[in-house]
């Protein structure tokens, strides 16, 4: 009995210790920073400003989830969720009429 308590004491832990590793490493990588959208061929591109000023490499953005206030956009192989709150009142409106242009 005693060994089945401790043992399920170490499995736990061990657990938890796991959960929180991966936890702490996707809000680590949750993206920061400026996002610049351009609208070519009725398709969206993207370039991260990276901390030095200079722009990244162009990827993909697509649009899967345009809700009333939720954006839902993947940048490359990244997920984004966009809400109100998170850019500026004419940047979400922008944003809006890319996603919209781009889906047709």
């Amino acid at each position: 009995m005693l060994s089945f308590c401790v043992l399920g004491s170490w499995v736990g832990s061990g657990v938890s210790i796991v959960a929180a590793l991966l936890l702490w490493r996707s809000i680590y990588a949750q993206p920061k920073g400026v996002l610049y959208l351009t609208n070519a061929d009725n398709a969206m591109i993207g370039r991260w400003r990276l901390p030095y000023g200079e722009l990244g490499d162009e990827q993909l953005v697509r649009c899967d989830y345009l809700g009333p206030w939720l954006v839902g956009i993947w940048v490359g192989p990244q997920r984004l969720w966009l809400w109100p709150d998170s850019l500026p009142r004419d940047s979400h409106r922008l944003l809006r009429r890319l996603c919209l242009r781009a889906g047709r």
